[in-house]
């Protein structure tokens, strides 16, 4: 993720807090690779991850700053390969004559990979993994055309043994 930067933040869980987060993002011009939100084990807050698109550091710090304004983020962090958990979900649909379906479903087990749905003419699979591990999957299946692909978007979460934010936190919370 060369001039990529992944951003974890836990936002207070109301309505319109993504819809603040990606304006922000538009009405600076910032490139968002993609932005996912979910919730946590407190549903009073969101986890949202933004992979944002950038070289200046300068502009991180300022995208830092600008959403550290925005009343509902509680905690940002950068993460990395270094510092964190990485996933992503996707399903995939591919082009799957019924005397390929064996060969499919080998290559399916090797890859860690699972059917959802097969077809008459299609198989549907879904897979999980860190975003690299899922770009070498869909090479493994070159050998068959691709109908449909959704990806989720990533997940990520610090690689520590420490909460990014203990919940229990009266300041944090209020």
């Amino acid at each position: 993720m060369s001039n990529k930067k992944i951003l974890s933040a836990l936002v207070r869980n109301h309505p319109g807090v993504l819809q603040r987060v990606s304006g922000l993002f538009y009405r600076r011009g910032y490139n968002i690779e993609t932005i996912t939100a979910c919730a946590t084990e407190n549903p009073k807050f969101t986890r949202m991850t933004m992979v944002v698109i950038t070289n200046d550091e300068l502009e991180m710090s300022q995208i830092i700053r600008q959403l550290s304004k925005i009343q509902d983020v509680r905690r940002i962090a950068i993460l990395d390969d270094s510092n964190a958990i990485l996933s992503e979900s996707m399903l995939v649909k591919f082009e799957c004559a019924p005397d390929r379906r064996t060969e499919l479903l080998n290559l399916t087990l090797k890859n860690h990979a699972h059917v959802v749905h097969i077809g008459d003419t299609t198989a549907t699979i879904t897979a999980s993994g860190s975003p690299d591990d899922l770009d070498e999957m869909l090479q493994n299946f070159s050998g068959y055309q691709i109908v449909e692909l959704s990806r989720s978007g990533l997940s990520a979460m610090e690689a520590s043994d420490r909460p990014f934010v203990k919940m229990d936190d009266a300041e944090f919370i209020n």
